[in-house]
């Protein structure tokens, strides 16, 4: 099954968090997960967020960038930024949070999310991992 994830599932699918083993099943059993190109500058903060709290080291989070990349890469999209914009204005999401909806929506599939406001604004689309 095709699924659009967003960064917070990337996050806990790379690493430890608390919803690794919901969203480690959802990978092996849907491991179709496209996203837009947007994921590598949140996911590089997510990083960096862990880095600056010295959670991980510098060679940590680059090797889990690595394993991200090699894992992910191949599956980006662009999105068309009018799109985004006329969905973010309309619904009164962020433009980025809207990318996710846009993708998921322009290749007919589900958005993998644990993002209430999100699972609130788009029940048509957003899904919360596990359910």
């Amino acid at each position: 099954m095709t699924l659009v994830v967003d960064t917070n599932v990337v996050a806990a699918l790379m690493l430890s968090t608390e919803q690794n083993p919901v969203v480690a099943d959802c990978f092996v059993r849907d491991c179709d997960w496209q996203l837009p190109v947007l994921w590598r500058s949140e996911f590089r903060h997510v990083l960096l967020k862990y880095v600056r709290a010295n959670l991980f080291s510098r060679s940590q989070v680059s090797a889990i960038w690595m394993r991200a990349m090699e894992q992910l890469a191949s599956n980006e999209h662009s999105v068309d930024g009018h799109q985004v914009l006329d969905l973010a204005i309309r619904f009164g999401c962020s433009s980025y949070d809207a990318e996710y909806v846009v993708l998921a929506k322009d290749l007919n599939c589900r958005l993998l999310t644990f993002d209430r406001k999100l699972l609130q604004l788009f029940p048509e689309v957003a899904l919360k991992p596990g359910s």
